[in-house]
This record gives structure tokens, sequence and C-alpha cells, in this order.
């Protein structure tokens, strides 16, 4: 049977594991082109053989990012 997972994208980037997922708070994170850290769950999803389903996109914060929820199978 196929596992899916939802994972939360930024405009800016950095995406996580939606609140629930068994790895929410464990995020991996990389460098970004400021050498800052950002967030990596989804390319890190990938990297592990998970595939897009669908994506939903969202609205902007009071900060105006904007988001969207991705949802993934293995």
């Amino acid at each position: 049977m196929a596992q899916q997972r939802a994972v939360v994208v930024s405009d800016d980037g950095a995406s996580w594991f939606l609140g629930g997922d068994p790895e929410e708070g464990h995020h991996p994170y990389e460098e970004d082109s400021d050498g800052d850290e950002c967030r990596q769950a989804l390319p890190h999803l990938l990297d592990e053989g998970w595939s897009v389903v669908s994506v939903t996109p969202g609205s902007g914060a009071d900060d105006e990012n904007s988001f969207w929820l991705v949802i993934i199978k293995k």
C-alpha cells in the first residue's frame, strides 16, 4: 500500500513537514544562496524516492509569503 505525506512549500524555497508527520520538527537543512540555513523537507523526500501526487496553492500570510501544500507518495 502506498504511503502519503504532506509538505508545505514557501515561495522563499523553504519546505517543511506538515504538522503530525513523524518527522515534524526534524527538518533537513541546506544552505541557501545567501549562506543561511533553509528547511528542505521536499528535496529530502524526493531524493528518498517519494513522488508528487498533487499541489494545492495557498495564499499569502501577514508577511505576504505564498505557500503550497504538496502531497507526495511512495
